[in-house]
């Protein structure tokens, strides 16, 4: 179990101490619509398998987060986010990797930035925080994924926070293929300033259990944000999904465009939310789930909710749920191809408005080779 004695040689103890007060005195999760009661690890480990790529770059800086306490002090604030109390503060006194980016003022990444970590047998323990800032008039692509080495069961708990400042342009694309016998729990915000634009990619296609929480604030006039999850259900998996964005600004533009695909016995949930703030005139939120169900099996919730405390929005949502196409199907199968290829490409085509925006198209190939070979 995680406990005091693991924290005390760790680096920022005091830190870690604190937090674990907290998240000791708590009741563990659970998440009854996809059947799954938290199970804590058994001990704390280092993790030692990351790898960063084109970290060298004109205006970039990216350090240990170990190393940038102060940066998380300095970013701070009462937005709320996350799966839960529990998850933040096992994060908070148990992290053993991740990492703080800044991009400066009106600089633009020449290169898409790398962050990999990798699990394995002597590495099945993960806990990280990753902090984003891109400055006013800046511009970045982030590339953070989650890759299982070999079968040996990882257990992952992690944050991801993004600050998107004035007139700059930020896409995150987060891509989770841990093995099928993983956990896989993740918090996740988005702060955009004024005229900002974010575009964030999660793609969930690993680990046995899924739980996964994230939050956009649009914090002032005319910023944007587009959030497309897309994910996989198959076998006896269970996923619990909440994406939730948040209108401050006037003029502002935050969409959720959710693609899955479930199949066997897996249990899926899918939550979508937007809150318009009162001062948010003249905004549109638009937000949605398309699901393709493989199997009669299945068990699903698509729940899009819309709080509303102005009157001059635009709030659209929709949820498409249902089995494969008869008539797309009927129309592949009569070119030739057969029923189980045939799905396949409706349900790859379904992926395609996240996939075709994935700056890398060796990981594109990967996803596309590893989504047809399990359906």
């Amino acid at each position: 179990m995680l406990n005091e004695a693991s924290l005390k040689n760790l680096e920022n103890s005091d830190y870690r101490l604190e937090f674990f007060k907290k998240y000791s005195a708590l009741d563990k999760p659970n998440w009854k619509r996809v059947g799954y009661k938290y199970e804590e690890p058994e001990k704390y480990t280092d993790f030692n398998n990351t790898v960063i790529k084109n970290e060298n770059q004109d205006g970039l800086t990216i350090k240990e987060i170990n190393n940038s306490l102060e940066d998380l002090t300095r970013l701070q604030n009462d937005n709320e986010y996350g799966l839960d109390e529990f998850f933040k503060l096992q994060i908070f006194a148990f992290h053993n990797a991740g990492q703080f980016v800044k991009v400066k003022e009106r600089k633009k990444l020449e290169k898409p930035v790398y962050i990999t970590y990798n699990t394995n047998k002597e590495n099945n323990f993960l806990i990280d925080c990753n902090i984003i800032e891109v400055e006013d008039f800046a511009e970045a692509v982030i590339i953070i994924t989650y890759n299982s080495e070999d079968d040996t069961p990882a257990y992952h708990n992690g944050i991801t926070k993004i600050f998107a400042g004035q007139n700059s342009k930020v896409k995150i694309i987060k891509i989770q293929t841990l093995n099928t016998e993983s956990s896989n729990f993740e918090s996740s915000k988005i702060e955009t300033a004024g005229q900002g634009i974010v575009n964030y990619y999660s793609i969930e296609l690993g680990a046995k259990i899924n739980g996964i929480s994230h939050k956009t604030y649009l914090m002032e006039d005319r910023a944007e944000t587009y959030v497309w999850p897309g994910y996989l259900a198959d076998g006896t998996r269970q996923l619990d999904l909440e994406y939730s964005t948040v209108f401050y600004g006037r003029q502002t533009i935050g969409e959720i465009h959710g693609r899955g695909a479930v199949k066997d016995t897996a249990r899926k949930v899918f939550r979508g939310n937007m809150y318009f703030k009162r001062g948010a005139a003249k905004s549109e939120g638009r937000e949605g789930e398309f699901a393709i169900l493989l199997d009669k099996d299945v068990k699903v919730h698509a729940i899009p909710t819309l709080f509303c405390d102005e009157d001059d929005v635009i709030g659209e949502h929709y949820a498409s749920i249902g089995k494969v196409d008869d008539a797309k199907l009927f129309y592949l199968m009569s070119r030739g191809l057969s029923e189980g290829r045939a799905k396949k490409l409706i349900v790859e085509s379904s992926f395609r408005p996240i996939f075709d925006n994935i700056d890398d198209e060796n990981i594109r190939e990967h996803l596309l080779e590893e989504l047809e070979r399990r359906i």
